[in-house]
Protein backbone atom coordinates (compact mmCIF):
# COMPACT_ATOMS: atom_id res chain seq x y z
CA UNK A 1 0.00 0.00 0.00
CA UNK A 2 1.33 3.45 -1.68
CA UNK A 3 1.83 6.67 1.36
CA UNK A 4 -2.01 8.00 -0.87
CA UNK A 5 -3.75 4.92 0.16
CA UNK A 6 -3.09 4.83 3.63
CA UNK A 7 -4.53 8.47 4.23
CA UNK A 8 -7.45 6.80 3.11
CA UNK A 9 -7.40 3.73 5.38
CA UNK A 10 -9.77 3.98 7.29
CA UNK A 11 -9.22 4.47 11.34
CA UNK A 12 -10.61 2.03 13.96
CA UNK A 13 -10.12 4.91 16.47
CA UNK A 14 -10.30 2.44 19.89
CA UNK A 15 -7.19 0.68 18.33
CA UNK A 16 -5.29 3.46 17.71
CA UNK A 17 -2.98 4.31 20.76
CA UNK A 18 -1.78 7.95 20.04
CA UNK A 19 -5.51 8.89 18.97
CA UNK A 20 -7.08 7.32 22.69
CA UNK A 21 -3.97 8.95 24.36
CA UNK A 22 -5.10 12.05 22.89
CA UNK A 23 -8.40 11.67 24.18
CA UNK A 24 -10.31 12.47 27.39
CA UNK A 25 -12.50 9.80 28.98
CA UNK A 26 -15.73 9.45 31.12
CA UNK A 27 -17.79 6.70 32.17
CA UNK A 28 -21.70 7.37 31.57
CA UNK A 29 -24.62 6.29 33.44
CA UNK A 30 -28.41 5.09 31.93
CA UNK A 31 -30.38 7.87 30.67
CA UNK A 32 -27.45 10.29 31.23
CA UNK A 33 -27.74 13.18 28.23
CA UNK A 34 -24.44 13.21 26.72
CA UNK A 35 -25.11 15.94 23.95
CA UNK A 36 -28.29 18.22 24.27
CA UNK A 37 -30.18 19.35 20.96
CA UNK A 38 -29.07 22.94 20.46
CA UNK A 39 -26.21 23.40 22.44
CA UNK A 40 -23.18 24.53 21.71
CA UNK A 41 -19.84 22.76 21.66
CA UNK A 42 -17.31 21.40 19.60
CA UNK A 43 -15.86 18.02 20.74
CA UNK A 44 -16.07 14.37 18.98
CA UNK A 45 -17.23 11.38 20.88
CA UNK A 46 -16.21 8.03 20.47
CA UNK A 47 -17.94 5.12 22.44
CA UNK A 48 -15.88 2.63 24.13
CA UNK A 49 -18.47 0.80 25.89
CA UNK A 50 -22.19 1.16 26.36
CA UNK A 51 -25.13 1.82 24.19
CA UNK A 52 -26.61 5.43 23.38
CA UNK A 53 -29.16 6.42 21.18
CA UNK A 54 -29.31 9.74 18.72
CA UNK A 55 -32.23 11.54 18.71
CA UNK A 56 -34.54 14.25 17.33
CA UNK A 57 -36.16 16.34 20.38
CA UNK A 58 -38.13 18.98 18.88
CA UNK A 59 -41.18 18.25 19.07
CA UNK A 60 -42.47 14.44 18.86
CA UNK A 61 -38.99 12.59 19.59
CA UNK A 62 -37.67 10.63 17.04
CA UNK A 63 -34.81 7.97 17.35
CA UNK A 64 -32.08 8.53 14.53
CA UNK A 65 -29.80 6.40 14.93
CA UNK A 66 -28.91 3.02 18.15
CA UNK A 67 -24.86 3.53 18.84
CA UNK A 68 -22.20 1.31 20.76
CA UNK A 69 -18.97 0.10 20.96
CA UNK A 70 -16.72 2.05 18.67
CA UNK A 71 -18.98 4.12 16.66
CA UNK A 72 -18.74 8.25 16.56
CA UNK A 73 -20.96 11.10 17.20
CA UNK A 74 -20.63 14.60 17.16
CA UNK A 75 -18.97 14.95 14.14
CA UNK A 76 -20.96 17.57 12.50
CA UNK A 77 -20.60 20.00 15.16
CA UNK A 78 -16.56 19.30 15.64
CA UNK A 79 -16.10 20.23 12.05
CA UNK A 80 -18.83 23.39 12.00
CA UNK A 81 -17.79 24.48 15.73
CA UNK A 82 -21.60 25.15 16.15
CA UNK A 83 -24.57 24.31 17.36
CA UNK A 84 -25.72 20.19 17.96
CA UNK A 85 -28.36 18.85 16.07
CA UNK A 86 -29.41 16.36 17.70
CA UNK A 87 -29.23 15.05 21.54
CA UNK A 88 -27.59 11.74 22.36
CA UNK A 89 -28.74 9.66 25.18
CA UNK A 90 -26.53 6.55 27.20
CA UNK A 91 -29.15 3.72 27.16
CA UNK A 92 -26.79 1.49 28.87
CA UNK A 93 -23.96 2.59 31.64
CA UNK A 94 -20.50 2.93 29.64
CA UNK A 95 -17.64 4.86 28.61
CA UNK A 96 -16.72 7.59 26.27
CA UNK A 97 -13.29 9.03 24.51
CA UNK A 98 -13.59 12.82 23.55
CA UNK A 99 -11.59 15.01 21.94
CA UNK A 100 -11.58 18.90 21.21
CA UNK A 101 -10.54 20.60 18.43
CA UNK A 102 -6.84 21.88 20.08
CA UNK A 103 -6.52 18.29 21.01
CA UNK A 104 -6.81 17.17 17.25
CA UNK A 105 -4.31 20.18 16.44
CA UNK A 106 -2.00 18.85 18.80
CA UNK A 107 -2.12 15.17 17.82
CA UNK A 108 -1.72 16.13 14.18
CA UNK A 109 1.71 18.03 15.35
CA UNK A 110 2.63 14.69 16.52
CA UNK A 111 1.28 12.39 14.30
CA UNK A 112 0.07 14.17 11.11
CA UNK A 113 -0.11 11.07 9.35
CA UNK A 114 -2.66 10.02 11.57
CA UNK A 115 -4.84 12.78 12.24
CA UNK A 116 -5.17 12.67 8.25
CA UNK A 117 -6.44 9.51 8.70
CA UNK A 118 -8.38 10.35 10.78
CA UNK A 119 -10.20 13.42 9.14
CA UNK A 120 -10.51 11.27 6.33
CA UNK A 121 -12.03 8.64 7.87
CA UNK A 122 -15.04 11.50 9.40
CA UNK A 123 -15.13 12.70 5.87
CA UNK A 124 -16.03 9.01 4.88
CA UNK A 125 -18.67 8.29 7.94
CA UNK A 126 -20.08 12.11 7.09
CA UNK A 127 -20.62 10.65 3.39
CA UNK A 128 -22.39 7.28 4.42
CA UNK A 129 -24.85 9.34 6.48
CA UNK A 130 -25.65 11.83 4.05
CA UNK A 131 -26.41 8.70 0.97
CA UNK A 132 -28.19 7.06 3.97
CA UNK A 133 -30.23 10.36 4.70
CA UNK A 134 -30.77 10.45 0.91
CA UNK A 135 -32.25 7.40 0.33
CA UNK A 136 -34.24 8.20 3.02
CA UNK A 137 -35.66 11.43 2.26
CA UNK A 138 -36.36 10.05 -1.17
CA UNK A 139 -38.32 7.07 0.59
CA UNK A 140 -40.25 9.44 2.53
CA UNK A 141 -40.85 11.68 -0.37
CA UNK A 142 -42.59 8.83 -2.33
CA UNK A 143 -46.41 8.49 -1.01
CA UNK A 144 -45.98 4.72 -1.75
CA UNK A 145 -45.87 1.27 0.01
CA UNK A 146 -42.20 1.92 0.20
CA UNK A 147 -42.88 5.37 2.42
CA UNK A 148 -45.15 2.74 4.48
CA UNK A 149 -42.79 -0.06 5.12
CA UNK A 150 -39.79 2.77 6.57
CA UNK A 151 -42.66 3.99 8.71
CA UNK A 152 -43.29 0.72 9.93
CA UNK A 153 -39.80 -0.24 10.57
CA UNK A 154 -39.15 2.98 12.44
CA UNK A 155 -42.10 2.73 14.97
CA UNK A 156 -40.51 -0.81 15.30
CA UNK A 157 -37.31 0.58 16.14
CA UNK A 158 -38.78 3.04 18.07
CA UNK A 159 -40.94 0.46 20.73
CA UNK A 160 -37.95 -2.05 21.03
CA UNK A 161 -36.46 0.83 22.78
CA UNK A 162 -39.32 1.75 24.79
CA UNK A 163 -39.77 -1.44 25.83
CA UNK A 164 -36.18 -1.74 26.83
CA UNK A 165 -36.14 1.11 28.96
CA UNK A 166 -39.29 -0.11 30.76
CA UNK A 167 -37.91 -3.77 31.44
CA UNK A 168 -34.51 -1.61 32.76
CA UNK A 169 -37.14 0.25 35.12
CA UNK A 170 -38.47 -2.16 36.84
CA UNK A 171 -38.27 -3.04 40.32
CA UNK A 172 -36.26 -6.15 40.99
CA UNK A 173 -38.64 -9.41 41.71
CA UNK A 174 -41.50 -8.45 39.06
Amino acid sequence: MDRDDIFFAPVDFLKEKNFVDACSSRTTEEQEVIIDQGSISNDLYVIKSGRFVVSDSKGEEFVLAALAEGDVFGEMAFFRSGIRSATVTCVTPGEILFISRESLRELHEKHPDLAIRIVCTLAGMLSDRLKHADSTLSLLSDDSELRERYEIRRLIKELKVSVHKLRNNKPSGE
